[in-house]
């Protein structure tokens, strides 16, 4: 009978285990730091800041008409997967977003946490609402 017991309590505790490894699987956050763009100028051209040329606040105007954003850091370009006028403030600017990177493209990040440096300090930001 205590045999039994045991075994049951063994069982119960690798099942209880299982559930919480599987539950947290692919939720890992993540952060990226950069700077925040317009995605289609920086696609097309490689344009980092809001003004683009002679367009003063261009990225700016290009997130609050709902194109993409994204963060460019040295070494990788990520799209946001968020709602661009939100973010349009801060076409230009360095942040650092924590969220996770997408399930089914690794190149779409979900923002949970938004940053941006002021002053060389990071201030945390309302992030957008979203339709999730």
């Amino acid at each position: 009978m205590r045999r039994n017991l045991f075994v049951l309590a063994v069982l119960l505790s690798f099942a209880v285990f299982t559930l919480f490894a599987y539950a947290g699987e692919g939720k890992k956050t993540a952060t990226v730091t950069g700077t925040l763009v317009d995605y289609v100028c920086y696609a097309k051209a490689g344009l980092t800041t809001n003004d683009h040329g002679d367009m003063k606040n261009c990225g700016t105007m290009c997130a609050q008409g709902g194109l993409p954003v994204g963060v460019v850091s040295k070494d990788k370009a990520v799209v946001l997967a968020a709602p661009a006028p939100g973010y349009a403030k801060y076409v230009g600017k360095e942040v650092r977003i924590s969220g996770m990177w997408g399930k089914h493209d690794k190149n779409v990040f979900l923002p949970q946490k938004l940053e941006v440096k002021e002053n060389g300090k990071w201030v945390e930001k309302k992030l957008p609402k979203t339709m999730m």
